[in-house]
């Protein structure tokens, strides 16, 4: 029998993952291109000494100063994610009182709080991790070898990836370009640099682009592929951690709400559970022991990385908390 509440958060998960895709398309198609280049282009003109008012410039144009400034916050808030979401919670939530037959009125003032905490706060993280991105990449691209153009598409293209992500493609770009300005210079000598900073996947699609010649406008497109295959991981992965994160909140407040009524006897306590397979990670697998009395609705789980409230513990987590009376 499928469970009802898997089943709603396997389908707000492909919900999250086209919304957020919706919404980092329409961030990039929003950034003037054409301006962004010519910001850069007067730095270069103007100097070190003029550095740090572009860097400013840069900032306030692209909206990285202020999270909730920015063109992805923007483009984010215009899907319809956010009610989606919290008609999400909602849902669990009341499935999770009706799991120990109470009825929900997730209106509730208590509710309605945890609904919007945990709304907000997927929002902020995603944000702030997409954010760090633009910034750190733009105040490489002041520095960067390349065109403004080179430099403002790299810019663009980060629009949706996480910090790492975009350094690991600023270590292709880098490569990339030192090839197409020189197309004789010695292979070994532009992959030297990146060991250790990108993937082997990626080194192997350097090795490739170099040993068979790639041109300037080539090396652009192959950025482009790159940084669409990019985004599409971020996503699905932040998807994915949303929603389970988003549930378990909402399968907490659904007991609470229904013990706080009388449905739910007060020995009820929650339980960690791991997916019990050969993937689940060494502190995942610890929590279960380090809370073998289970926890009150009101506390936290113990953890190897600290206190945690509700799974998922980590990015990729699939534990899950369950409800039974202590021993």
């Amino acid at each position: 029998m499928i469970d009802p509440i898997d089943q709603l958060t396997d389908q707000q998960e492909a919900d999250i993952e086209a919304a957020l895709n919706a919404a980092i398309d329409d961030a990039i198609a929003s950034l003037d291109i054409m301006l962004l280049a010519a910001m850069l282009g007067h730095a270069d003109d103007d100097g070190a000494d003029a550095r740090d008012h572009y860097r400013e410039q840069l900032a306030t144009f692209i909206g990285t100063d202020e999270l909730d400034h920015s063109g992805l916050a923007d483009a984010l808030d215009a899907t319809a994610m956010a009610i989606g979401l919290a008609s999400f919670f909602a849902a669990i939530t009341a499935l999770a009182a009706a799991h120990v037959r109470h009825v929900a009125n997730t209106n509730a003032a208590d509710a309605t709080t945890a609904r919007d905490s945990a709304v907000r706060s997927f929002r902020a993280a995603y944000l702030h991790e997409s954010a760090n991105a633009l910034r750190e990449t733009f105040q490489r691209m002041l520095v960067a070898p390349g065109s403004p153009d080179s430099r403002a598409a790299q810019i663009r293209r980060i629009t949706g990836l996480s910090s790492n992500q975009a350094r690991s493609l600023h270590v292709v770009r880098e490569a990339l370009v030192a090839h197409a300005a020189d197309p004789r210079a010695d292979a070994n000598a532009i992959l030297a640099p990146t060991r250790g900073n990108i993937t082997a996947a990626q080194r192997q699609m350097l090795t490739k682009a170099i040993r068979i010649g790639t041109t300037p406008a080539q090396a652009e497109a192959i950025l482009d592929k790159h940084a669409r295959a990019l985004r599409n991981a971020r996503t699905k992965a932040v998807a994915g951690n949303a929603a389970h994160s988003i549930a378990e909140a909402a399968k907490l407040t659904g007991w609470q709400i229904a013990q706080r009524f009388g449905a739910l006897p007060a020995d009820q306590r929650r339980y960690w559970r791991t997916a019990g397979d050969e993937r689940v990670r060494l502190a995942h697998a610890q929590v279960p022991a380090m809370n073998r009395d289970g926890v009150p609705l009101n506390q936290p789980f113990a953890t190897p990385l600290g206190p945690c409230f509700t799974p998922p513990l980590e990015a990729g987590c699939r534990c899950k908390a369950v409800l039974r009376r202590a021993a």
